[in-house]
């Protein structure tokens, strides 16, 4: 059940707290929180009454009630016994029966007020939300379901502090969470090789990325087929900060989101390693060419130490950038490819205008259209308007108006409408996860948790919860189902920022969850909401599953119970050592690939590796030993042009990938 007690002010927990220690009686706590509850309500909602429907009020409420009921039920029975005895001096017998059961009913509401816990946990709006191990809607993916996670502390540094000595300007001295420092590639590229196989159930990263193009190509009518010459992909990152010229140049931390202005510290958005990671299993394992893959958040740019890190090591990506806003931006110049607007609406949304007064439809970037996958890689945050934002809002960046501020309505709370809690309401992240052109592209949802945010703008805060310990989240989760993985992510966050940690709980809201609802499952569509945001008549009953954990410490799913056709859970540690040890992945990349005149082998291994390079005969074409941590040129000029494979291996494990051997 709903426990409201985290949504009150911390020093009324504290109080709480400290009365119950202290064995103070039943009585005085009751009348010491129903007052300072009372006085709190009313502070807050005579300035502005719509706040009686915010969480932290409807937590409030049954105390203030009660603490109201119990004062008027003893003044009324003092009232009664008064007139009692009037009325008996009178001899009026029987007006004085009917203060005597006037007097006695009332000193018997007073005190069950009394005898009512103080600290129950409660239901708001008698709905028992958030319902453990309930699952609604169709499962998707390879195993159906199935949302992998992979959790390591070395992929952070636990001793990163996100300053900036600079006015919020990246520079030397600084201690950003995006900088070298302060992640691992060789961890974060082992995490996401687990990840992949353990959503795929392979043990060969070529065969695992080909599953996942077969699966996508064959659940879109496209055949048995896996990547064909000549898609494209691309790369959605989490971009919001990045909105000007200066997004350019550095990086620049956010100073309006801090307790302590003093400190300088840098916004959260999509990990760059995170993304260099999946460059190159795109390019080096799913064999992808460099030049049909894209980067970026379309309506924002991209800030230039993540540009020079992705690169430096793929030059021939496209990196996207925006200079609508500013037009005085010399995109070429700066290495982008610049981004373009439809020329007609895109975007049809179901609620018509009734809620979001300036959003009856939108253009979108024409880059939605020309590419054939989308890799969705929000960050896992908290949002001031959504509650939460993970890859169905990450797409407000692909709407060409100035920051999408008109969708907000569609959301939670915002200016227009200060509330809309609850279920069964028009949610513009459902339009958007129906959209065959944003999510209906996804090839795969990847939610970056590594160095997690409180709100949009938010810096990343260590975490509390079980099992991070006040280190950061460290940790990256993985589907092919767009439901399960936001509504996975949505448990940690509604238990991690469950309390003082940021304003009013926001992952707790109520209704939080109703746009993973409707997706899930039509059934759940508001009356008169009919979602087909392309406008095209045709209607999808479900997205996939929706369901939350049983607790945040087993953190099941009813696949994982087996009671049930719901969510699976996979930490991948636990799936690869446990279940399957031979998937271990050796971590080393091979590039560039295809290649005329050489490849580098780069072994990132605590150990030395054997290497072979077969023709697809099995001929052996070349052999050696790559040391520990280093890196090995070898000559592709005497060879003639085809495929080739490179085996790579010790003592205990075998690895291969393809390459192509150009002209």
């Amino acid at each position: 059940m709903y426990n409201p007690i985290p949504y009150l002010p911390e020093r009324f927990q504290r109080i709480i707290a400290k009365l119950k220690s202290k064995k103070i009686p039943q009585k005085i706590i009751f009348l010491t929180i129903g007052l300072l509850s009372t006085t709190w309500f009313l502070i807050r909602v005579i300035p502005k009454p719509s706040r009686a429907s915010y969480p932290c009020m409807q937590a409030t409420a049954p105390f203030m009630s009660g603490f109201i009921i119990y004062i008027m039920s003893l003044s009324g029975t003092i009232m009664s016994i008064k007139y009692l005895r009037d009325n008996i001096l009178k001899s009026r017998y029987l007006m004085a029966s009917l203060f005597v059961i006037l007097a006695i009913s009332l000193y018997f509401i007073s005190q069950t007020q009394l005898l009512k816990p103080s600290f129950a946990n409660k239901i708001i709006n008698n709905q028992n939300f958030f319902e453990p191990n309930n699952p609604i809607g169709i499962a998707k993916g390879i195993f159906p379901g199935r949302v992998v996670w992979a959790w390591d502390p070395d992929a952070t540094n636990e001793n990163c502090t996100n300053t900036s000595n600079n006015n919020g300007v990246i520079d030397f001295g600084d201690d950003a969470w995006f900088m070298e420092i302060n992640n691992d590639e060789t961890v974060i590229d082992s995490m996401i090789i687990k990840s992949l196989f353990a959503l795929t159930g392979e043990n060969d990263i070529a065969e695992a990325w080909n599953k996942i193009f077969i699966y996508y190509n064959t659940n879109n009518a496209y055949g048995n087929i896996g990547y064909t010459d000549g898609q494209e992909i691309l790369i959605k990152i989490n971009a919001t900060t990045a909105h000007g010229g200066l997004a350019y140049q550095k990086y620049w931390a956010d100073l309006s989101r801090n307790d302590d202005i003093e400190v300088n510290q840098f916004s959260a958005e999509t990990n760059p390693y995170v993304v260099l990671s999946m460059l190159r299993q795109l390019v080096h394992n799913a064999y992808v060419p460099e030049d049909m893959i894209y980067v970026g958040d379309p309506s924002r740019n991209i800030y230039k130490e993540f540009y020079d890190l992705w690169h430096d090591e793929f030059p021939d990506v496209k990196y996207l950038g925006n200079d609508l806003l500013h037009p005085e931006l010399d995109i070429i110049g700066l290495g982008r490819t610049a981004v373009s607007v439809s020329q007609d609406d895109k975007v049809f949304y179901a609620d018509q205008g009734t809620v979001m007064l300036d959003a009856i439809s939108d253009k979108l970037f024409n880059i939605f259209d020309s590419i054939d996958y989308l890799i969705n890689i929000p960050t896992l945050k908290a949002h001031a308007t959504a509650g939460i934002t993970l890859a169905a809002k990450n797409h407000f960046g692909s709407f060409t108006r100035t920051w999408a501020m008109h969708l907000h309505s569609g959301l939670m709370e915002n200016n227009d409408n200060p509330v809309r809690l609850g279920y069964g309401l028009y949610r513009v992240q459902t339009d958007i996860m129906m959209h065959n052109l944003l999510s209906g592209k996804n090839l795969l949802m990847i939610v970056d948790g590594l160095y997690p945010g409180e709100d949009a703008l938010g810096v990343p805060y260590k975490w509390t919860s079980i099992p991070f310990d006040g280190d950061w989240c460290s940790s990256i989760f993985m589907s092919l189902d767009p439901v399960a993985i936001e509504a996975v992510c949505h448990d940690f966050l509604r238990t991690e920022y469950n309390g003082p940690t940021i304003p009013e709980s926001r992952p707790n809201w109520h209704g939080v969850d109703d746009y993973l609802q409707q997706a899930a499952d039509s059934s759940y569509w508001p009356e008169g909401i009919v979602y087909d945001p392309d406008n095209d008549g045709v209607l999808i009953p479900s997205l996939g599953v929706h369901e939350h954990w049983n607790d945040s410490l087993n953190k099941q799913y009813t696949r994982n119970l087996e009671t049930g056709d719901g969510i699976e859970l996979i930490e991948v540690d636990e799936y690869i050592t446990g279940i399957n040890p031979h998937l271990q992945a050796l971590n080393f990349a091979v590039y560039p690939n295809p290649a005329s005149t050489y490849i580098i082998i780069s072994n990132m291994e605590d150990k030395p590796l054997n290497f072979t390079l077969n023709n697809t005969n099995g001929m052996l074409v070349r052999r050696g030993e790559i040391n520990s941590q280093s890196k090995e040129q070898i000559n592709l000029n005497n060879i003639s042009e085809g495929t080739y494979f490179i085996n790579l291996f010790d003592s205990k494990q075998n690895q291969s990938i393809k390459i192509i051997k150009l002209k």
